[in-house]
Formats: C-alpha cells, sequence, structure tokens
C-alpha cells in the first residue's frame, strides 16, 4: 500500500502532493514497471482522503504516460525510460557565441531608413480605422496571394512610378526579398543556375544556396552586368536602375541585350529587383526592364523596405503568367506570409495618397542629406584625393580615395574614431576587377546633420597622414 504523510501546512492541493509522490516513487524505481497500484478506493480510505483527490493524481500520472488504467482490471506501471548519464569525460562546454554588433558613433550603412520622418500618426490612425472596420471582416480570412485590394493598388504605383502595366492577379505579396526567393526557387527548380552580380547583395546569393539551388557570381562592366561572364546561368538576379552597390544604371542597350539572351531559351529568366528605383535625383525615372518585357521573361521584384521601412517586411513581386499559372497549380495551399492587418494598413495608405504624399516628401528629405554629405566631404581636408560616383539616385553612393594605400587601412583608422565604413571587397564573393579600385559604399539615408559633421571632422582626423 502507499503511504504518505501530507504536508497539511503546505498550501499545495492533497491530490498534487499525491500526484508527485507517486511520479517520484516511479522514477527512483521504488515502483516498477507492471506492479498493479491500489484501487482508487482503497487508497482513498487508507490515506483517510476522499475519492476524488485519488482519482484526480491517477488521471495526471495517467495524462503524462506513468500509469495506465485496464478496465476491471486496475492501474498499472508504465515502463519509465531514464535519462542516460552524461560523461564528464566527453562533454565538450559550448561558449556561447558573442553575436553583439559592435556600435559606432556613426555607422554609413546602407540598409536603414530615416527613423524621425517615418508616417508614424498617419499609419497609427489608419491602423485604427481598419481595425475597427475592415479587419473583422478579414479575420478568417487570408489570400495567398496577398490581399486582393493591396495588390490592386500596387499595380497603379507601378504603372505611375515604374510604367510597369500588370494586373493585380500577376501580383504575389510575401515579408521580404527571403520569402519571395524562396518561392522563386520553388517555381523554377532547385536544378537552375542563378546568377547573381559582383559586386552584388551577396544575402541573395546565400539565398539561393541555402534554398538548395546553385548560385554564380557574375562580374559587372560599364554597362552593367557582362554577358560574358554569364556562363551556365539560366536565371539573373539583376538590379539595373540602381545597381547595389556600385550605382551603375543598366544601359538600354544592355538592358535589350539581356532581354533577348532570356528570349533564346524557355527555361531562361530575368529577376528585377528594383530595390530603391522610388529615389532618383536628378533626370527622368530609369525605366524598368519590366515595362521592356514583349515576351514575359522578366520577374520583377520590389519592396517597401525604401520608401518606407526594412521592418515593415512588406515585399511583392510580378510573375510571369507562365509562372503564376504554376503557383495556382502547386502552391494554392500556401498562405501569404504577412499579416492581414498589415497588409489592410498599407491598402489604405496608399488609396488615401497619404504613400505617394510620404514618398514626395522623402525625395526631399533624402536629397538634402545626400547634398549635405556631398557638400561636407567636398568641404574636407582630404577633398583633394575623392572621387563621388553614382550619386544621382538611390539612398547611397561611393567614394573612391585616390591613394596607394590599401582601403582596409582606412577603413581600420576610421572605426578607431567611431566611423565605420565599407569598402566595395565587402560585397564580393570572388576576385573582381572592383577589387583594385579604392571605393568605400556610403549609406546615409538614417543620418542626421550631425552625425555627417561628426563623421567627416573625424575621418579628416583619422586620415590625415594616409593619402
Amino acid at each position: 500500500m502507499i503511504t504518505i504523510f501530507f504536508n497539511l501546512k503546505d498550501k499545495v492541493p492533497k491530490y498534487e502532493q499525491l500526484y508527485r509522490y507517486i511520479k517520484q516513487s516511479i522514477e527512483q524505481n521504488e515502483l516498477k514497471s507492471g506492479e498493479k497500484l491500489p484501487s482508487k478506493r482503497k487508497l482513498a480510505q487508507h490515506l483517510k482522503v476522499s475519492v476524488i483527490t485519488v482519482e484526480t493524481a491517477y488521471d495526471q500520472l495517467i495524462a503524462e504516460g506513468y500509469i495506465k488504467s485496464i478496465p476491471k482490471s486496475g492501474f498499472y506501471v508504465l515502463p519509465y525510460v531514464r535519462l542516460k548519464p552524461i560523461n564528464k569525460r566527453k562533454n565538450i562546454s559550448v561558449k556561447p557565441q558573442n553575436n553583439k554588433r559592435l556600435v559606432y558613433k556613426v555607422d554609413f550603412q546602407t540598409n536603414l531608413v530615416d527613423e524621425i520622418n517615418f508616417p508614424y500618426d498617419k499609419l497609427a490612425k489608419i491602423e485604427r480605422e481598419v481595425m475597427l472596420d475592415s479587419y473583422p471582416n478579414m479575420i478568417n480570412k487570408s489570400d495567398y496571394l496577398g490581399l486582393y485590394s493591396l495588390r490592386e493598388n500596387i499595380s497603379k504605383v507601378l504603372f505611375e512610378y515604374r510604367g510597369i502595366k500588370t494586373n493585380p492577379e500577376s501580383i504575389v505579396i510575401g515579408s521580404g526579398s527571403e520569402h519571395l526567393i524562396s518561392l522563386i526557387v520553388l517555381l523554377l527548380g532547385r536544378d537552375n543556375i542563378f546568377g547573381v552580380e559582383e559586386p552584388g547583395y551577396l544575402k541573395n546569393y546565400h539565398l539561393y544556396h541555402d534554398y538548395g539551388a546553385r548560385a554564380n557570381t557574375i562580374a559587372l562592366d560599364k554597362q552593367g552586368i557582362n554577358l560574358n561572364n554569364i556562363g551556365n546561368a539560366n536565371v539573373i538576379h539583376v538590379t539595373p536602375s540602381h545597381q547595389f552597390p556600385s550605382g551603375k544604371v543598366t544601359t538600354i542597350s544592355r538592358r535589350i541585350e539581356l532581354l533577348n539572351w532570356a528570349m533564346k531559351k524557355n527555361n531562361r529568366y530575368i529577376i528585377e529587383d528594383d530595390y530603391d528605383s522610388e529615389f532618383r535625383f536628378s533626370g527622368i525615372p530609369i525605366p524598368a526592364m519590366k515595362s521592356l518585357d514583349k515576351l514575359d521573361k522578366v520577374i520583377y521584384m520590389n519592396s517597401f523596405s525604401k520608401s518606407l521601412s526594412p521592418s515593415f517586411r512588406v515585399s511583392f513581386m510580378v510573375l510571369p503568367d507562365k509562372l503564376m499559372k504554376k503557383y495556382h497549380e502547386s502552391y494554392s495551399y500556401f498562405t501569404c506570409s504577412v499579416p492581414v492587418i498589415t497588409q489592410l494598413v498599407l491598402n489604405q495608405f496608399i488609396a488615401k495618397r497619404e504613400y505617394e504624399k510620404h514618398l514626395n516628401r522623402m525625395k526631399i528629405i533624402y536629397r538634402n542629406k545626400r547634398d549635405l554629405l556631398i557638400n561636407l566631404l567636398q568641404s574636407s581636408s582630404f577633398n583633394k584625393n575623392i572621387e563621388i560616383i553614382g550619386e544621382e539616385s538611390g539612398l547611397h553612393f561611393l567614394l573612391k580615395l585616390n591613394t596607394k594605400n590599401a582601403i582596409n587601412i582606412f577603413i581600420d583608422s576610421a572605426k578607431k574614431r567611431g566611423v565605420r565604413l565599407y569598402g566595395i571587397n565587402e560585397y564580393c564573393l570572388e576576385k573582381s576587377n572592383i577589387l583594385n579600385e579604392k571605393l568605400l559604399v556610403l549609406g546615409y539615408s538614417h543620418l542626421k546633420t550631425l552625425d555627417m559633421e561628426f563623421a567627416i571632422r573625424e575621418l579628416e582626423i583619422a586620415w590625415k597622414n594616409l593619402f
């Protein structure tokens, strides 16, 4: 018979004390596998408790797999598997990795936006409205391609700003380029070879590999991606309107050449990554390759990361009809990865023309930031040893250093003064001709006036004797 002395001062109920006692007895092999336990009534009489107390304890033990109940027979202890003791001599302690990012006083990274001028109030107001008005009707609905009305508004934005004539049925919404690239790999197949630009956005290269496809790097020339270096790639991922990070604009003749290349074989496609085409500060907007695409060979990708915020996590792509048909046939069970409430808010933000107002406002703000940084550089003590490249569009430009010293010497010296700079070599995987050039990539969209002034003063000190 099981005997337990209940602690009447303990706030733990009697059934739980009994449950713990039997559980411990089984784990310590005091109650062995197959051993029969007392009936609920007999144990209740023995312990002077109610049958409900014993029944509740037994039920919990059954639920956790310590005992089983056999009808008309009783309760029995189940086999208990014990954890094997750890051999301390073979136990290898793993030190936690320190992933803490070094904090600099000024960081010229390229993937940030202006946090002060984000439309907090407008979006908050719209969110309150849609939460009460629209969301209750959508709480159990989710279109796997994304909210149709949002895709309608995106198609209008594409026509107004990029000259792309498309319809909502060709658009897929996803949370970031990672999600969209995973879909592209599924649609095109892992046996394809994806060509990515070098220098370029290395994250894409790694994504293709991580999703099980093969990826090659393709060098650039003065007109953009070099067709002579495509090799055996049959899908090319390019940033033709503002190449990242070189700032090159792919010439119209090279765009036509790329389209002609894609048309030669059925399995060839071009992925046009139009990541920051909204911001062009001189001349007319560069037309998207998709607007020139007559044979439906271009997969167009864009997002709201630069125009709104990278943490907003709303991207989209325009699929050729052939791939959209496959998406419907094979992946209609997918769920759109962007929350419905986020889609509703963005949809209203565009529909009310607030997105257009925000974009126009940010163009002025970013142009002023760019002009200030360029003026500070051109007025610096090292102004005769630098050259500014690719400042006409986008939210970064290149700074070429006319020096015989290695670029890393300048970067390391700046770090010591609290300024983080990025060399063009950080965007290359293989040996590229551009590695021989002394180029820095300066992202400025998130920087304040004081940040820029501080950075240039510190660079004047850090670089005083380096040129």
